[in-house]
C-alpha cells in the first residue's frame, strides 16, 4: 500500500516550502474567543453626551424607585405591625370619652358595611398613643395648611375646614305659654331683664384651626348651624312627652361660648345657636322650654365658660340649673350654700385640640362647688347593673391639670343620687359631657336624681324612666349634640320603645 501513495507534485513541495518561509516572518492568524470578547474589546464609537446623559439619569431614577419601594413598603409593613401588634387604647381623657370599641360580627352587619366600617373606626379611633400623635399633627402639619383670614392688618390664621356664614331666611316663631307643676317651693330671685352687650371688642389677632377660633386668649368652638335638624331633636323628644303621658318633660338646650364671646368681625364665621333654639322651641309640644341661654347671656361677664376647654364652668352650669329649676318649681340652694373649690392652672381640651401655644400660655381657674348637704350616691353601670357606692365629686389631687372637669366623674355610668330634699319628684336627666356638672346644683331641688348619658344609654329610655318612678325628665345637652349626630341616640331609645310596644 506504500507504493501506492501517491507523491506530491513539484508545485506543491514548492508553497509548502514558500509557506514554510513566510511562517517563518508572518505566523498564522489564530482565532481567540477571548480576544473576540465584546466585553473586552473596545469599540472606538463615540456616544453623543445627551444620550450619555439619558443614560445616567434612567440609571439613578431606577435606583430611586427601587429605593421607593423598599421603602414604601418598610413604612406599610411598620404601620401595619404598629397599628395591629401595639396596645389599642380604649379612653380619651382628653376628650372625655371612652374610645370605639371593636364591631360584632354578625351576616347581617357585614352585608350592610357596618361591620367594616366599624372596624376601619375602631383602628382609626384608638392607635396606640394616640394623644402624641395628635399632638404632632397639630403642632407640625395643620399649620401647613393655614391661609390668612380677614385683612392683613388683623393677622388671623385659618386652619382646617372653616367656613363663612350664608344668609339665610329670618324665621318667625310663635310664642305660647306652659304651664308650671304647681308645688310648693323656695323662692328664686327673679333675673334681671336688661341685657348686657354680647359683643366681644376687636381683636389684634385670631387663630383658627380645625373649627376652633382663638382669640383674646380664648378658645371659642364654632357653632354650624342645625340646617333642619333641630326639627328632628324636637320631635324626638315630643315622642318621648306622648309615650310618657303625666312625666314632666323639659328641653334645655346649652349654648356654647360661640353665643357669647365671639367678635363681631368674626361673627360671619358661626351660625346663630340662639335663632336655633328658638326653632326648637316652637317646634315643641307639650314639652317645657327651658331657657338657658338669657341666664347666661346675662352673666356672660362672669366666668360661666371655660377660655380653654369646650364645656362650661360650673358656674355657668349653675345659673342654668337655676334657671330650670325655677321652670320645674322646686327648691333651689343659693350658692353660698356651697363650699367652693378653685383649682389653678386648668388647661382644658381645646388646647389638645389645637395645640395652641396662646392657651398653653394662659391657664386659667377651674372652679367648681360641692353641696354642704348629705346626699347617697350609687353608680351603675349602663345596663343599670353592678351598683357600687361612690362620691357625688371625684378627687382631683391625682388628675393632670387637663382633666379638672372629670371631678364630675365620666360619662359611661348611670348615677342614682338621693338626696335630704323629700318632696317626692324623681329626676331622670340624659344629657351629654355638659350635664355633668349640672348633678351637683340639683341636690336641693329633687328627692332622687338619675344622671345617663344619652350617647352610652344600654335600656329602653321610657322603660327606665317609668321603671325609677320619674316625676321629671330633663334633656340637657349642649347645641353640637341636640342638632348633631348624638341626637340619634335619643331617636335609638325612642325605637326601642316603639319595638315593644
Amino acid at each position: 500500500m506504500s507504493e501506492n501513495k501517491k507523491k506530491p507534485s513539484p508545485d506543491t513541495e514548492k508553497n509548502k516550502s514558500g509557506d514554510a518561509e513566510n511562517n517563518t516572518a508572518r505566523p498564522e492568524p489564530v482565532i481567540s474567543i477571548e480576544a473576540s470578547d465584546r466585553a473586552k474589546t473596545a469599540i472606538d464609537i463615540p456616544i453623543k453626551a445627551k444620550k450619555l446623559r439619558k443614560q445616567r439619569r434612567k440609571a439613578i431614577l431606577d435606583r430611586i424607585a427601587l429605593s421607593n419601594i423598599i421603602m414604601t413598603g418598610a413604612v406599610l409593613a411598620g404601620g401595619f405591625i404598629y397599628i395591629t401588634m401595639f396596645p389599642h387604647e380604649t379612653r380619651a381623657d382628653d376628650e372625655n370619652r371612652m374610645l370605639t370599641k371593636f364591631p360584632k360580627f354578625t351576616a347581617k352587619t357585614y352585608a350592610s358595611g357596618e361591620f367594616t366600617g366599624g372596624v376601619a373606626d375602631f383602628f382609626d379611633d384608638t392607635i396606640h398613643n394616640r394623644a402624641n400623635i395628635k399632638e404632632f399633627i397639630a403642632d407640625s402639619l395643620m399649620p401647613l395648611k393655614g391661609r390668612k383670614y380677614g385683612d392683613s392688618e388683623d393677622g388671623a390664621e385659618l386652619y382646617g375646614s372653616g367656613f363663612e356664614k350664608k344668609e339665610t331666611p329670618a324665621v318667625t316663631t310663635t310664642s305660647k305659654t306652659t304651664a308650671v307643676p304647681s308645688v310648693t317651693t323656695k323662692t328664686i330671685a327673679a333675673e334681671e331683664t336688661t341685657e348686657p352687650q354680647t359683643e366681644e371688642p376687636a381683636p389684634a389677632e385670631g387663630e383658627l384651626t380645625n373649627n376652633i377660633l382663638i382669640v383674646n386668649k380664648r378658645g371659642i368652638t364654632l357653632y354650624g348651624g342645625a340646617w333642619g335638624t333641630e326639627q328632628e331633636y324636637a320631635s324626638y323628644v315630643n315622642a318621648y312627652k306622648e309615650a310618657l303621658g303625666n312625666v314632666n318633660v323639659y328641653s334645655m338646650i346649652l349654648p356654647t361660648s360661640s353665643s357669647f364671646y365671639l367678635p363681631e368681625n368674626y361673627q360671619n364665621l358661626a351660625q346663630s345657636e340662639k335663632a336655633d333654639f328658638d326653632k326648637i322651641d316652637a317646634a315643641l309640644s307639650n314639652v317645657l322650654s327651658v331657657d338657658a341661654y338669657s341666664s347666661l347671656l346675662y352673666h356672660k361677664d362672669e366666668p360661666i365658660y371655660s377660655r380653654t376647654d369646650h364645656h362650661w364652668q360650673p358656674l355657668g352650669a349653675y345659673y342654668a340649673a337655676e334657671k330650670f329649676a325655677l321652670t320645674a318649681g322646686v327648691p333651689f340652694a343659693d350658692l353660698s350654700q356651697y363650699e367652693t373649690v378653685t383649682l389653678p392652672g386648668y388647661v382644658g381640651t381645646l388646647y389638645m385640640y389645637t395645640q395652641s401655644a396662646t392657651l398653653l400660655n394662659n391657664p386659667e381657674d377651674f372652679v367648681y362647688y360641692k353641696p354642704k348637704t348629705n346626699v347617697t350616691v350609687t353608680q351603675y353601670d349602663t345596663h343599670f347593673q353592678n351598683p357600687v357606692a361612690a362620691n357625688l365629686l371625684l378627687d382631683p389631687a391625682p388628675m393632670p391639670n387637663s382633666g379638672y372637669y372629670m371631678v364630675f366623674g365620666s360619662d359611661e355610668r348611670i348615677v342614682h343620687v338621693n338626696t335630704e330634699c323629700k318632696n317626692g319628684r324623681t329626676l331622670v336627666i340624659f344629657k351629654d359631657s355638659y350635664g355633668n356638672a349640672l348633678l351637683p346644683m340639683l341636690t336641693s331641688s329633687f328627692e332622687n336624681i338619675y344622671l345617663c348619658d344619652i350617647r352610652y344609654f344600654e335600656l329602653n329610655a321610657v322603660d327606665f324612666i317609668k321603671e325609677v318612678g320619674a316625676t321629671d325628665l330633663l334633656f340637657a345637652m349642649c347645641s353640637f349634640s341636640a342638632v348633631g349626630g348624638n341626637r340619634t341616640s335619643i331617636y335609638n331609645n325612642l325605637v326601642k320603645y316603639k319595638e315593644t310596644e
